[in-house]
């Protein structure tokens, strides 16, 4: 729930600060539909690569702790790294990303491009 949080954040903030960028891609011909599917891009490749980071960074740091704090005592003990829900938490991620930017995308391509353009 907060990773979702934190991507419709950095996603509306996305959108607040790129305004006149929307704008101008919309004058240019971008449709509202495309507009949105830029932002929903955005905000999947966002989750996707907060979500791979942080599992790869569990695995080192759990292949870390068995090597140098258990391994010693217990030498028989292996590493186990739960494939299917690291791959289910992942695929999560990247639906709440897509879902997370729904709203921003929205509101971003419900401005019009000539009043998005006088926007400061």
């Amino acid at each position: 729930m907060l990773g979702l949080l934190g991507v419709a954040n950095t996603v509306g903030l996305s959108v607040l600060e790129r305004r006149r960028e929307h704008a101008l891609l919309r004058a240019l011909g971008l449709t509202r539909r495309q507009l949105r599917r830029v932002l929903a891009a955005e905000g999947l490749l966002l989750a996707l690569v907060a979500a791979l980071l942080g599992t790869g960074i569990g695995v080192l740091y759990g292949w870390l702790g068995l090597a140098t704090v258990i391994a010693p005592t217990l030498p028989s003990a292996g590493l186990v790294v739960p494939w299917g829900q690291l791959t289910t938490i992942v695929v999560v991620a990247a639906v709440a990303g897509l879902a997370a930017c729904v709203l921003p995308a929205r509101r971003a391509a419900g401005i019009a491009p000539a009043q998005g353009l006088t926007l400061d």
